[in-house]
C-alpha cells in the first residue's frame, strides 16, 4: 500500500521525526485503517474489524525504514446463539518514507 503525505516531504530519516510521522498518520487514519487490518482468520473466519484502531508509535529502524505499532479491536458475533467474542489485536508494519513524502507500507499478505 502506498500513500503520499506531502507534509512529510523533505524529512531527513531519523528517530527525531517519529512523533511528526505518527501525528500525520493519525490525521489520515480513516483513510489507512482498513488496509492496516491484517487477516483475522487465525482467530476465526468469522472475526471482523468493527472500527476503533489506535496508532501507538512510529519507531525509526534504519535508512528510510520505520515501523508503525498499532492495535485494533475485533469481534465475532454469533447472533444465532446470542453470543459475542471480542479481543484486541496488537500489530505492526514496516514502511519506507521517500523524500517526496511517499509512504510505502510493507503489509504481509497471506494467500
Amino acid at each position: 500500500m502506498k500513500i503520499i503525505i506531502t507534509e512529510l516531504a523533505g524529512l531527513t530519516p531519523g528517530e527525531e521525526h517519529n512523533e511528526t510521522i505518527l501525528a500525520r498518520f493519525s490525521e489520515r487514519l480513516p483513510e489507512l485503517e482498513h488496509d492496516l487490518v491484517q487477516d483475522l482468520s487465525h482467530i476465526s473466519h468469522f472475526a471482523n474489524y468493527m472500527g476503533g484502531m489506535a496508532l501507538d508509535a512510529v519507531i525509526y529502524q534504519k535508512d528510510n525504514l520505520y515501523r508503525l505499532d498499532y492495535h485494533y479491536p475485533w469481534e465475532i458475533n454469533w447472533s444465532c446463539a446470542d453470543q459475542m467474542e471480542q479481543g484486541v489485536m496488537n500489530d505492526k508494519v514496516r514502511f519506507t518514507l521517500a523524500e517526496d513524502g511517499e509512504v510505502h507500507f510493507k503489509l504481509l499478505k497471506l494467500d
